[in-house]
């Protein structure tokens, strides 16, 4: 079985967290992942397009680094293929502890199920008020070769700064995943530097009860709709996981294609979940219309032998899950029971 998740370790990715500092007070939404995507694909357009047209009509799609990190959705032989950049957006204190078990409260509120759903929903319709000086806390997770590009983002909002909504941001500090300082604005003269490089593990795990936790809208599509059922989720948990993950390696690292694979046989037992079905609007101006990004929040709690398939666990924490994790949506957190 560790020679299945063997493939994990093949897996290269780069991450910096970032504080960004309010440079004047406004007002943000209330979930600043497509917010802050928007605003760096806005300000990487020019720092890493290699020619003039990019976007759909792209010039130089094979070598270009921002289309390949904000545009390419199909590689060459047709399939759908995970983008090489993953998103780790602000998180409110109040979602994090509703995403845990705590109470709802102010400024989100919950509501009955949908029509043909049994979750409750969630909402936030209020507008967040930073102050001049507030600080955002953010990471970006760069997979595959396109992780040495991170340097050069950093260098990009360094100068620039960022637009999230309408305020502007200037880039603090910069820190990579083990606490080393990549930048700091105390000491201009020092350019960014680049995160270490880190691999996914393939170390096993004992677990014989998990809690799945989704701290951002996590979204499950079968066929061509979202599900919003609990069973679907701890049926599939696993499996997507692995299936995030073989598609990474296939699409990102530059090696030989895996095969096809599946998880060994596995008896899941839902034993308990608290989920909501938070709705998030989004309007992308791009596009010029409004799109759905509902997705799942909360946990769920599952009972089995999950020793095998632990290493895919851990992949989703770095990989998120589901949908859309250019956007910041499928963050998850895997804890161990028992």
């Amino acid at each position: 079985m560790m020679r299945m998740a063997a493939f994990l370790g093949r897996i290269e990715y780069r991450e910096a967290w970032l504080a960004l500092e309010a440079q004047e007070e406004g007002e943000l939404p209330p979930y600043l992942g497509s917010t802050l995507r928007g605003a760096l694909g806005h300000l990487l357009r020019r720092a890493l397009c290699d020619g003039p047209g990019c976007g759909d009509s792209c010039l130089r799609p094979e070598s270009c680094r921002y289309y390949a990190l904000f545009e390419q959705a199909r590689p060459a032989d047709g399939g759908s293929a995970p983008k090489p950049m993953i998103l780790e957006p602000p998180l409110n204190q109040e979602l994090e502890e509703i995403a845990l078990g705590a109470p709802v409260r102010l400024p989100y509120c919950s509501g009955p199920p949908l029509a043909r759903e049994t979750v409750p929903t969630l909402r936030n319709e209020h507008v967040l008020r930073a102050e001049q000086g507030a600080i955002l806390h953010a990471g970006l997770r760069l997979v595959g070769p396109l992780s040495a590009a991170l340097a050069g983002i950093l260098s990009a909002v360094d100068r620039h700064g960022l637009q999230l909504g309408g305020i502007r941001f200037r880039l603090r500090a910069a820190r990579d995943a083990a606490g080393r300082m990549l930048f700091d604005r105390q000491f201009p003269e020092i350019p960014p530097q680049q995160p270490a490089l880190l691999r996914l593990s393939a170390e096993p795990e004992r677990a014989r009860r998990v809690r799945i936790v989704f701290q951002t809208p996590a979204m499950l599509k079968l066929g061509r709709k979202v599900s919003f059922d609990p069973a679907e989720f701890a049926a599939r948990f696993f499996e997507h996981s692995l299936a995030r993950a073989v598609q990474v390696h296939n699409c990102l690292t530059g090696g030989p294609r895996l095969p096809w694979m599946e998880l060994p046989r596995l008896e899941t037992e839902l034993v308990g979940y608290r989920l909501f079905h938070y709705h998030l609007p989004r309007f992308t101006f791009r596009q010029q219309k409004r799109l759905d990004f509902d997705g799942m929040i909360g946990f769920l709690d599952l009972k089995g032998d999950f020793d095998p398939v632990m290493p895919y666990a851990r992949a989703a924490e770095v990989l998120h899950w589901g949908q859309k994790a250019t956007f910041g949506l499928g963050k998850v957190r895997v804890l161990i029971l028992e």
